[in-house]
């Protein structure tokens, strides 16, 4: 189940953001409180969320399932219902990642998302991120 997050679930969105190489912990108020959306997918409890700013193109900036609740469809189910949330549907939708995290590259291809260009020292610590975007 994909539900819209709260605040009672800011706790596990947290453990969950251990998950992401880079978290913003700021992003879990945001999107609890506006302007962004936050998506939680439920199986006994968060397993997974997504957080996406709404705009053009609107942009999908957090995304984590715990490994245990992979390749269950979580991620697909978020990324969705993001796109929904945040009104995107029929509209481009963009994503960054590190560039060399092959499994999040995977993931975005085959959900229908293409490469969009390379981001040279684009996180914090000079690493590199690609960005994807989908049109719907």
């Amino acid at each position: 189940m994909i539900r819209p997050m709260t605040a009672a679930d800011t706790p596990a969105v947290r453990a969950l953001q251990t998950h992401l190489v880079y978290a913003d912990p700021d992003l879990v108020e945001a999107a609890v409180d506006g302007p962004f959306h936050g998506r939680v997918a439920v199986d006994d409890g968060p397993v997974g969320y997504a957080i996406a700013f709404p705009g053009s193109p609107a942009n999908l900036s957090e995304l984590a399932v715990a490994p245990e609740h992979r390749r269950c469809g979580h991620g697909r189910a978020l990324v969705e219902a993001a796109i929904v949330a945040v009104g995107a549907e029929g509209e481009t939708i963009a994503v960054t990642t590190p560039a060399d995290d092959t499994a999040a590259r995977r993931f975005y291809t085959a959900i229908g998302f293409e490469p969009d260009g390379r981001l040279p020292g684009f996180y914090s610590d000079g690493a590199d991120a690609l960005r994807f975007v989908r049109r719907e």
